[in-house]
């Protein structure tokens, strides 16, 4: 057991203060990010952890998304029962802190899950033939601390606070035939069976919502956390995060860019040449950007490219065709114009 982190804890809470702001040269690891262990109160019963599944989920997102490095929940949960503390604890200020320095990271993204739910929506003739549904909803609400801002008077350290929800719903009704269990009634039965994260249940309608979910929350960490963004490019590959500290399966998923051009502007929505294909569905957010300034060597003054010019953002509404999508103008309104690129990237 560290010595030196249980006395800091007992001086903390005996002195109700935190001790003296540390030197950012404290927060010097390649890691960008520390995501610690998720409360829970969703009243999700099944066989996952998802108090400990979520967050590992998130971190081979994240850490794919932006090829950044990401400090997981196991990290995180093993440094607290080193140091004494359970879980209720791990999401108080100090410790927060305690591990920012441990890890030397500087952010850290806490958050609850308020739901995390997949029901099954019937209408049937008894013992003759019916009709069902799926739908599956993941919700947390987070807040993302700057640890160098702990115990400095008049610095917040919330950085942000919010929500993201991803929902899915199955709008294709199935037919069931004299009480006869479908392969997408199977599916829903034995979904806790499988590993969370893995291959299988990320092709599931829950996997499609934590999909979403975790969309949503890296736009917001992406905004909020600017090293996360990564200056290098990968166009292709794989990363596999070891979930050894959590059960004996990995989380393994794929990062790839969709890239496009605005076809059309028609007031507030816009035609582009992406569609399935290029697999990409309502709701997906892709960014609008034409070039920007010259880059140029700073040694030699050679002209090396140019930078990209953010122009707004646009939201899939309907895929329509192989390359043609019709989406929702988010920002941008009156910048965004035909021929301009379009790029997202996206994590499965």
């Amino acid at each position: 057991m560290n010595r030196t982190f249980l006395l800091l804890f007992a001086a903390a809470f005996a002195m109700a203060e935190l001790p003296a702001q540390p030197s950012r040269t404290l927060f010097a690891s390649d890691s960008s990010l520390i995501i610690v262990p998720f409360r829970d109160r969703s009243g999700f019963s099944g066989r996952w952890n998802i108090a400990l599944d979520i967050p590992r989920f998130l971190t081979a997102y994240v850490k794919e998304r932006f090829r950044a490095g990401v400090i997981g929940p196991q990290s995180v949960a093993a440094f607290a029962a080193q140091n004494g503390i359970d879980s209720a604890r791990m999401h108080d200020g100090f410790f927060l802190r305690a591990a920012a320095e441990e890890f030397r990271t500087r952010y850290i993204l806490d958050a609850t899950v308020e739901e995390f739910s997949v029901s099954r929506f019937m209408v049937s003739e008894v013992q003759l033939a019916g009709y069902e549904a799926f739908s599956a909803t993941v919700k947390l609400t987070y807040t993302i601390y700057d640890a160098a801002r702990f115990g400095v008077t008049g610095a917040a350290p919330v950085v942000y606070e919010g929500e993201a929800e991803g929902t899915v719903k199955d709008r294709g009704l199935g037919l069931t035939l004299f009480g006869k269990r479908t392969d997408r009634m199977t599916q829903f039965f034995s979904l806790d069976e499988l590993a969370f994260g893995s291959e299988q249940f990320n092709r599931t309608i829950l996997g499609e919502a934590m999909f979403q979910c975790a969309d949503e929350l890296s736009k917001r960490l992406e905004r909020a956390v600017p090293e996360l963004v990564s200056r290098t490019v990968v166009l292709s590959g794989a990363v596999v995060i070891d979930t050894a500290g959590a059960d004996s399966s990995s989380i393994i998923l794929k990062r790839r860019f969709v890239t496009g051009e605005v076809v059309i502007v028609d007031g507030d929505e816009v035609f582009l040449n992406v569609g399935t294909l290029d697999k990409v569905g309502p709701g997906d957010v892709l960014t609008v950007y034409i070039p920007g300034k010259e880059l140029r060597d700073p040694a030699t003054g050679e002209l090396l490219g140019t930078g990209d010019e953010k122009v707004g953002e646009v939201q899939i509404v309907q895929v329509r065709a192989e390359r043609l999508s019709l989406a929702a103008i988010l920002a941008g309104k009156g910048k965004i114009a035909p021929k301009q690129k379009v790029r997202k990237v996206i994590v499965r």
